[in-house]
């Protein structure tokens, strides 16, 4: 295993007619793959995938989208999950082959803001769940684009800084330097997807650029979130996982770092906290 894609999502229905080949695309290019659940279906596909492919684990939970409503991006979704199923899900943390518990967090994009208290308890039960087996979390945190008066990325640490007992990261990173740094300094983790290979002139992507120069390599991870998101020179197709590795590329020469010394960091930082 060369690369490794942090956050991917091959249990989703996007992939149900080709996936056996999108594996083999991954063993083809020495890439392994953390998919990430998103609700009850995906989360035991996930394990079931990781125990048939080698270079491959899982993770279990819920979507914030999931505990609000079907989740819009995820086209298999059936109904929502209000409630965490707690025994259910701790059989499938328990599984060797799965290293975290997540995605979960707070989404105000596609969510209302007073929804709040209903995502901050399934948020708590799946921090409690991390706790008792030992694993990391998987945070999803997204804000409102037209504004709002809460922050996902500030809620998250509040509840962190004194519900969690386990390390973690935040996936698709997207917010401030200043909010990194606190991730940073209780022990978690920023993952960045294919945005990195976007034109900085684009709106938005030189503050975003800003980020990844600034975080410490031992400190992030790649990722794509497919099947969303392609990186360049893969615009416009369906992302999937290994094209990881014009993140990785991405990441070197935004940070003006050897590219070879870049992905060695990474995958030992997928080592170290995720235990693959």
């Amino acid at each position: 295993m060369k690369y490794i894609d942090t956050h991917a999502h091959l249990n989703l229905s996007q992939f149900d007619t080709d996936r056996a080949e999108v594996f083999a695309a991954c063993a083809a290019n020495e890439v392994g793959v953390i998919n990430i659940g998103t609700r009850k279906e995906t989360s035991e596909l996930a394990v079931a995938l990781a125990n048939q492919h080698d270079n491959t684990w899982a993770m279990v939970g819920v979507h914030p989208c999931s505990v609000v409503d079907v989740d819009p991006d995820d086209h298999g979704a059936k109904e929502s999950e209000p409630m965490f199923d707690y025994d259910y899900y701790k059989v499938l943390a328990e599984d060797p082959k799965t290293v975290g518990i997540g995605e979960c967090g707070f989404d105000y994009c596609h969510n209302n803001e007073d929804t709040f208290e209903l995502q901050r308890e399934v948020f708590l039960d799946q921090i409690e769940l991390a706790n008792e087996v030992g694993k990391p979390l998987m945070l999803h945190l997204r804000n409102d684009p037209k504004g709002g008066s809460r922050c996902a990325y500030n809620d998250a640490l509040d509840i962190l800084k004194t519900e969690s007992k386990v390390a973690g990261n935040a996936h698709f990173y997207a917010g401030t330097i200043d909010q990194a740094r606190a991730f940073f300094d209780i022990g978690y983790t920023i993952s960045f997807t294919g945005v990195v290979t976007f034109k900085a002139s684009k709106p938005g992507i030189q503050e975003y650029l800003d980020v990844v120069r600034y975080a410490p390599l031992d400190m992030i991870h790649a990722e794509t979130d497919c099947p969303y998101v392609a990186p360049v020179p893969h615009r416009g197709k369906r992302c999937e996982p290994w094209m990881v590795q014009e993140v990785y590329k991405s990441i070197a020469l935004i940070k003006g770092k050897d590219e070879e010394l870049v992905r060695e960091m990474l995958l030992e930082n997928a080592r170290k906290l995720y235990n693959v």
